[in-house]
């Protein structure tokens, strides 16, 4: 298993912050506690986007259609011992 955690919103602030403050890239990662290219990477999507917030869209996108989902429901309604093929 991975010891990768996501960086909360406000710990991301903290970043912006101190950076504008003057502080160096290690400083700021010591800190925080993560590496100091986790905190040039949160540094570059700031400048990027002005913006510490996540991105929408992020996530495994749904294989199924909200109509294929309801057909699928409809079908093992009606008889729930019956696989649909379709």
């Amino acid at each position: 298993m991975s010891s990768r955690r996501e960086t909360t919103e406000s710990e991301r602030l903290l970043v912006v912050k101190w950076s504008k403050e003057g502080k160096s890239l290690r400083e700021i990662a010591s800190l925080i506690g993560v590496t100091h290219g986790c905190v040039q990477k949160i540094l570059q999507k700031y400048k990027k986007t002005g913006s510490v917030a996540n991105i929408p869209g992020r996530g495994r996108k749904e294989i199924l259609s909200t109509t294929a989902k309801r057909k699928i429901i409809h079908s093992v309604k009606e008889d729930p011992r019956v696989m649909p093929l379709n």
